[in-house]
């Protein structure tokens, strides 16, 4: 990217899309579709059109009523106490299918939180054998010839976006039957995932393969055909691998683990950094924070967002333009693009403030300005012990009688 260069984000939305297109030349994919526009008003729009109920009685369903919150989610444009409430308000006891689908994201987040790194490698030692070939360009190109994988990876591929169901099934299929390897599949997945989220993303990719779960996740062409409405089923003229009863697939696809040892990916560290001792202070704004409702939007230091390629290199275009659209909403926010180190030392940064965050790449970043993290309000103030976050089962039993107490 070469050396670090102030931005100016459009205000005109199809200006930004081409501007941030031309930033970012090397970013793949296509520009973000205005139904997935990024910022708070597009996410309290998708809040207040929710309806909690009929959630609960088809979520499972392609066509079901989900959401779409999960992007807004991520990046910090709603809160998830803040989603909480509200649907706890608005549907009370008929939304606690919804409310628990909420409590499982701060699951995720309490365990990456709790492990650190090591969610980027086997939680456990896998149930069933599983198998490290690496990801194939047929996967990556929607060339599988099964129209159900193929099309869900165009839909990710378009949107930036999948109903969790398809995302479980895709999951499934490229560990369990084609026996490529969970970790590289789920680095791809999550750099096109306008939600990616190294905690849902990477654990739920475990929990499918069995390192994070007491078995592995299958499915057959009755459950697919079912929750799809037979979209791809009807047309379909492929031999498809998922046609069978479970226990002739179990059979296929299974046998037992002989690891005894969860397997290690390396981490790489960044390069060491001299501190500084500059003396002005600054708001670090990173890629989970991105509402000018957050708390630190009010301190009165100068607020700094650095599209930094060691965090945002390998992005979708549809993601990058994302946040772009929250950034646009947020005043007074200076963005940068290139080596953070490089911006804070033009700027005469010496200490930065920030959200705390359970991503280490962030912490190692600002390890040379002293940060200072301001911790995020809990969805539910209660320790947790390491073996409450083995299984949600678990952690569930210990915060639902205090996240719904009255329902």
């Amino acid at each position: 990217m070469g050396s670090a260069q102030k931005l100016n984000i459009p205000s005109d939305r199809e200006e930004r899309l081409h501007y941030i297109r031309r930033l970012f030349s090397a970013a793949k994919g296509p520009d973000l579709e205005l139904a997935w526009s990024g910022g708070r008003a597009s996410g309290v729009r998708k809040l207040n059109a929710i309806d909690a109920i009929q959630y609960g009685r088809n979520r499972n369903f392609i066509n079901g009523a989900v959401t779409h919150l999960s992007p807004y989610l991520r990046h910090g444009c709603l809160t998830l106490n803040e989603v909480f409430a509200f649907v706890k308000k608005q549907s009370g006891v008929q939304a606690e299918k919804l409310l628990m689908e909420l409590a499982w994201r701060d699951f995720w987040r309490q365990v990456w939180f709790t492990e650190g790194n090591a969610i980027f490698s086997e939680m456990e030692p896998p149930k069933v054998d599983i198998q490290y070939q690496p990801l194939s360009d047929s996967v990556k190109q929607a060339n599988t010839g099964l129209p159900c994988m193929d099309g869900f990876v165009r839909e990710l591929l378009d949107t930036g976006y999948l109903h969790n169901h398809a995302r479980m099934w895709f999951a499934s299929y490229v560990v369990h039957h084609l026996k490529m390897d969970w970790r590289e599949a789920a680095d791809w997945f999550e750099a096109h995932l306008l939600d990616g989220d190294f905690a849902s993303n990477h654990l739920s990719w475990q929990w499918i393969a069995s390192t994070f779960s007491s078995k592995p996740y299958y499915f057959n062409k009755e459950n697919l055909e079912r929750y799809t409405g037979g979209k791809y089923c009807a047309t379909c003229s492929a031999q498809c691998p998922f046609d069978a009863s479970y226990e002739a697939l179990n059979a296929r696809l299974f046998t037992p683990s002989i690891a005894t040892n969860p397997k290690q990916y390396t981490i790489k560290s960044l390069p060491m950094k001299a501190a500084h001792r500059f003396q002005a202070n600054a708001i670090y704004i990173h890629d989970e924070m991105l509402s000018a409702h957050n708390a630190l939007m009010d301190k009165p230091y100068p607020k700094i967002f650095v599209f930094d390629p060691v965090l945002y290199g390998n992005w979708s275009l549809n993601r990058l333009q994302f946040v772009a659209d929250c950034l646009h909403e947020m005043m007074n926010v200076e963005v940068w693009m290139g080596d953070t180190h490089e911006v804070f030392m033009q700027k005469g940064v010496g200490q930065v403030v920030t959200q705390d965050t359970p991503n280490l790449t962030v912490k190692e970043i600002l390890a040379p300005f002293a940060p200072r993290w301001q911790p995020m309000e809990k969805l539910v103030n209660v320790r947790l012990s390491e073996k409450r976050l083995k299984r949600f089962s678990r952690y569930w039993e210990k915060v639902s009688p205090l996240l719904m107490p009255d329902i």
